[in-house]
């Protein structure tokens, strides 16, 4: 009579009480992840879909693209928002906003360690505000001396009205060079210093050699001298006419003609918006047709065949999108949805509602309630980061997982205790036997 291998037996034997229950648990498991990686594919690529949508549906933007162009370069560039009006202008650049920068008068013999007063006090005053600086605490290293060097940080470092400093090298000399941070007239750099007992030291930021003026931007909305004049601190005029940004770059000489801004619809410019719009919507579709497909032959089933929520989302935005908005749909304007579900574009048909009616296109994508306004309030309770349907069902996906390696937990536990039990039966088995044999053998 052979002997027994408990330890084998009671494995084989253990194995056969849980194995049942963790194949239908993992196989559970493996459901739900990938029901929570379909979602999650579908969410991504509904959230590009709904960017797509508010990049034609924000402030300044719409459905249709404007373009500014000029009829010289060099001088000053424009651009356009949605909210432009077509129309042509002439502009005259008469002057280019600066801003004040200054060289303080100090010996000819200062570097970035000669060494400053460290009582008084340094005062910049930009556009009515002042910054103080008390030359006591300009020392860093606590030796008791300070430097030219120092004080350029101290002045960089402080929380000041637009002034910055630094030293500058020329012809075997170093200059303090101060400059305001800000263009415009009124940013002009004033700086004294006081209380310091250093009589070069404040004569020399009492005498600023000015280097470049503030100045205003001065342009003139028609010919120079005759047109609308208009002053700006920057060199970008923005909305002086509604829509339109314009930023200077260099100024004309007196006598120039103004140059000419045209403004108008971008035909591309919009197509293009539109094709951006719809590549997004179809990868959204593609994505839901991938994790909802029934399977078949030739199909592999989807994680989330049969998804109610999945369905709600494409029931939605087909309503949607096969709506009328101010009396016009998209296959108004060459827009349709094919057997597939997919959005195709007619550009013939497209370019001719561009021409013949672009109000009419712009009043049917924008504005509340519209076509656009209407995706995004309907994507909205899906895309929510804390509390949206997408998001919830992933985390409702996620606890059945939880509750599964629990149980999966106590599964091991139950597999430990057959073992153990098990174990014990076969090793008092196979004592018995190998005692059996040995009392066999007496009689052999």
């Amino acid at each position: 009579m052979s002997s027994l291998d408990p330890i084998t037996m009671a494995t084989q034997l253990a194995t056969f009480d849980v194995q049942p229950f963790q194949m239908r648990y993992q196989m559970q498991a493996d459901k739900y992840q990938a029901q929570i990686a379909a979602l999650g594919k579908v969410e991504s690529a509904l959230r590009d879909f709904r960017n797509a949508v508010n990049d034609m549906n924000s402030t300044g933007s719409s459905i249709i693209k404007n373009t500014a162009t000029t009829t010289q370069d060099g001088f000053f560039s424009a651009s356009a928002d949605a909210n432009a009006l077509s129309g042509s202008y002439q502009i005259f650049v008469e002057q280019i906003a600066s801003a004040h920068q200054a060289s303080a008068g100090m010996p000819a013999d200062m570097d970035a360690n000669t060494e400053i007063p460290t009582t008084g006090e340094l005062t910049f005053t930009v556009n009515g505000e002042q910054m103080v600086i008390d030359l006591s605490t300009v020392d860093t290293d606590g030796d008791g001396k300070a430097t030219m060097s120092d004080l350029v940080k101290a002045i960089n470092n402080n929380t000041n009205p637009g002034v910055n400093a630094t030293l500058v090298r020329s012809n075997g000399q170093t200059h303090l060079m101060l400059s305001s941070t800000e263009t415009a007239a009124a940013n002009r750099v004033e700086v004294s210093a006081t209380g310091t007992g250093a009589a070069w030291f404040e004569d020399g930021f009492a005498n600023l050699n000015t280097i470049t003026e503030p100045k205003d931007a001065v342009i003139w909305l028609g010919a120079q001298n005759s047109g609308l004049k208009l002053t700006n601190a920057s060199n970008t005029f923005e909305g002086i006419i509604d829509g339109v940004d314009i930023t200077v770059t260099k100024a004309q000489t007196t006598g120039d003609a103004a140059i000419g801004l045209n403004v108008g619809a971008d035909a591309e410019a919009t197509k293009e918006q539109v094709n951006k719009f719809i590549e997004a919507y179809n990868t959204l579709i593609t994505a839901l047709d991938e994790h909802t497909a029934l399977g078949g032959e030739d199909q592999k089933r989807g994680a989330l065949a049969n998804d109610p929520t999945l369905r709600s989302i494409e029931s939605q935005l087909s309503g949607i999108l096969r709506g009328d908005f101010n009396g016009m749909r998209l296959a108004d304007v060459g827009i349709s949805i094919n057997r597939e579900g997919k959005m195709e574009l007619d550009n013939d048909k497209f370019t001719e509602a561009q021409k013949n009616n672009s109000a009419a296109l712009e009043q049917m994508f924008n504005g509340k309630g519209n076509l656009l306004d209407s995706i995004d309030s309907m994507m909205e309770p899906y895309l929510k980061f804390s509390s949206g349907l997408l998001s919830s069902r992933k985390e409702s996906l996620q606890s059945n997982i939880d509750r599964i390696d629990d149980k999966q937990a106590q599964l091991e536990r139950k597999y430990d205790m057959a073992y153990d039990r098990y174990l014990k039966q076969f090793t008092q088995m196979n004592n018995i036997m190998t005692q059996m044999n040995q009392t066999m053998s007496m009689f052999g």
